[in-house]
């Protein structure tokens, strides 16, 4: 289904900063993402959202299956003040740690999770 269907493409930018998605469907679309085998270039900014954490594992499982990829920036900024906005806690940086250590090909990571809930215990599932 949807992105996944696109198993040619090789770069992929996706902007969906500042709207209203929470954790519950970003399990679908990690799974999508794994099915775009041939990624070499993936983008994705999920800024401002209502994510707390609990399906980043499967965005990290998905980009674990693209082996192909050299590049990947990947935004989950919130504003902790807000209660609305993402309120990552750590729980599942496990998760998208592994699933970036199997990107071999991987040459430029960028990473932003700035302003949520993450502390230094959790962040170490991440290494």
């Amino acid at each position: 289904e949807g992105i996944g269907r696109c198993s040619n493409l090789t770069s992929l930018e996706l902007e969906f900063f500042h709207n209203q998605i929470t954790g519950e469907q970003l399990g679908g679309f990690g799974e999508g993402i794994g099915r775009c085998s041939q990624l070499r270039s993936l983008e994705l900014d999920f800024s401002h959202n209502q994510i707390t954490g609990e399906q980043l594992g499967r965005i990290g499982e998905g980009i674990g299956r693209c082996s192909n990829l050299t590049r990947l920036v990947l935004k989950f900024s919130g504003d902790w003040i807000q209660s609305r906005d993402n309120q990552i806690t750590g729980e599942q940086l496990g998760r998208i740690g592994e699933g970036i250590g199997r990107c071999s090909q991987l040459t430029s990571l960028e990473l932003d999770l700035s302003n949520n809930r993450i502390t230094g215990e959790q962040l170490g599932r991440f290494g």
